[in-house]
């Protein structure tokens, strides 16, 4: 069976470094002493940097969740203008041009979000890669 390398968690905050610097506080406690402010330090750099992640990963969802709900609004503003257009075309006695109009113009929007959709979000989701 293979040994498997420590993730940071137990690099920093398992037994094993708890046990060392636990022998090299009897033997020596300043040592010992700025060893643990060193872990604090690297602790606290750690947990700043995942909040400024998190933050940010949060901003770019509310960006995207924006940018989808715009372009639907836009996408039913064309469709209100095709509409419109297709209503003048009525009114003045051109039916054929009225359906080219609206059906030509719906299925542009369509085509449009449809391959908006097959983009998918601006970032992909985290994947945990293991090692083999």
């Amino acid at each position: 069976m293979t040994e498997q390398a420590p993730s940071l968690a137990d690099e920093w905050l398992g037994t094993q470094v708890l046990d060392h610097v636990r022998d090299l506080y009897k033997d020596y406690p300043e040592t010992a002493d700025r060893v643990l402010g060193l872990v604090e330090l690297r602790l606290q750099q750690r947990y700043e940097a995942e909040t400024v992640e998190n933050r940010h990963r949060r901003k770019l969802e509310w960006a995207w969740f924006g940018f989808r709900v715009g372009s639907a609004l836009l996408g039913f503003a064309a469709l209100v203008v095709f509409a419109l257009v297709a209503v003048q075309f009525i009114g003045h006695g051109a039916p054929v041009e009225a359906g080219v109009s609206l059906g030509a113009g719906a299925v542009s929007v369509v085509a449009i979000f449809v391959t908006g959709r097959a983009a998918g979000p601006l970032f992909a989701p985290k994947t945990d890669a293991k090692p083999e």
